[in-house]
C-alpha cells in the first residue's frame, strides 16, 4: 500500500506499508542519508518481514526521496517519524510497535528514542551511526575551520559522499547536529523501558565498526557482526537474510 501521511508544517510523508491481516507487530523503518524508501535494505524488509506475520512501513525521510521538499533536519526528521508512529498507532492500536534504523536513520531513531519520544519498545539498529556528527563534522566540539564556515556560509550546503554518492548537507543541519550528540545524550541518561539490538558490517568503511561496539558495550546492548559486509550489508551470499532473520527474531521475542 502506498499513501501519504500529512505533517502539521503542511509537508506530506511518503509511505510504503506491507502489513498482513491480523499483524501482532508492526515495525516502522528508518533509513540512512542518501537512501529513500525502497532502497534495497527497505526493500528487503518489506519482503521478508511480512512473510514472518510482521508488518512493515516504510517511508521518505525529509530532503529524500519523494519527500526532497521537506527541508533536511533532524527536528523535521524526528518530527516524521512522529507522525508515522501516530499513524500507526491510530490504524492499528493493537499491533507491538518497533523500529528498525539503518545508519543515519538509526542516528534519528536513538534520537527520538533517547528524547523519549518513542511508544514502541524494541529498536534494532543495522550499521548504527551513533557517532553521526562525529563522522561528518569531526569533534563537534573543536572550534570550526574558518574556511568550512565561510563555504557553507556562501553556497548554504556541504557535500560529503557517502558510499559514492555525492549527499548535500544544509547549513542549519550540520549545525544542529553539531549540538546533537547520540553518544552524550545516552550517556547524560540512558533511556530506560527500551530494548536494542545492533548489527553491523564487519568491514563497514562508513560508520566505524569499533565506535558502535564501543556504545553497545558501554550500555548493555547486544551486538552483532556480520564478518566481510560492508555498510550495506548485502554483498555476500546470505547476508540480507541473516540479517532478516535476526529482525524477525528480536520483534517476535
Amino acid at each position: 500500500m502506498n499513501f501519504s501521511i500529512q505533517k502539521a508544517t503542511g509537508q506530506k510523508i511518503p509511505c510504503i506499508a506491507r502489513i498482513p491481516e491480523n499483524a501482532e507487530h508492526i515495525v516502522i523503518s528508518i533509513h540512512g542519508i542518501g537512501a529513500n524508501k525502497q532502497d534495497t535494505n527497505a526493500v528487503n524488509l518489506l519482503q521478508r518481514l511480512p512473510e514472518a506475520g510482521i508488518g512493515v512501513v516504510v517511508y521518505d525521510q525529509p530532503g529524500h526521496g519523494d519527500a526532497a521538499s521537506d527541508t533536511l533536519s533532524l527536528r523535521n526528521c524526528l518530527d516524521s517519524l512522529s507522525a508515522v508512529e501516530h499513524w500507526v498507532r491510530e490504524t492499528y492500536p493493537a499491533a507491538q510497535l518497533g523500529y528498525v534504523g539503518s545508519s543515519f536513520g538509526a542516528y534519528v531513531l536513538g534520537m527520538y528514542v533517547g528524547r523519549g519520544l518513542n511508544s514502541g519498545k524494541k529498536a534494532f539498529m543495522r550499521c548504527a551511526a551513533v557517532i553521526f556528527p562525529e563522522i561528518i563534522l569531526g569533534d563537534p566540539h573543536a572550534e570550526l575551520d574558518p574556511q568550512a564556515v565561510a563555504l557553507l556560509d556562501r553556497q548554504g550546503y556541504l557535500e560529503t559522499i557517502v558510499e559514492g554518492n555525492v549527499i548535500r548537507l544544509p547549513r542549519d543541519f550540520l549545525y544542529e547536529i553539531r549540538e546533537n550528540s547520540m553518544v552524550e545524550l545516552y550517556s547524560a541518561h540512558e533511556p530506560e523501558g527500551t530494548e536494542f539490538a545492533f548489527v553491523h558490517g564487519g568491514a563497514d568503511q562508513v560508520v566505524p565498526v569499533e565506535a558502535v561496539r564501543g556504545f553497545a558495550a558501554k550500555h548493555g546492548y547486544p551486538f552483532t557482526v556480520i564478518p566481510g559486509e560492508g555498510h550495506s550489508i548485502n554483498s555476500l551470499p546470505g547476508s540480507e537474510e541473516k540479517v532478516a532473520e535476526m529482525a524477525i527474531e528480536f520483534f517476535k521475542s
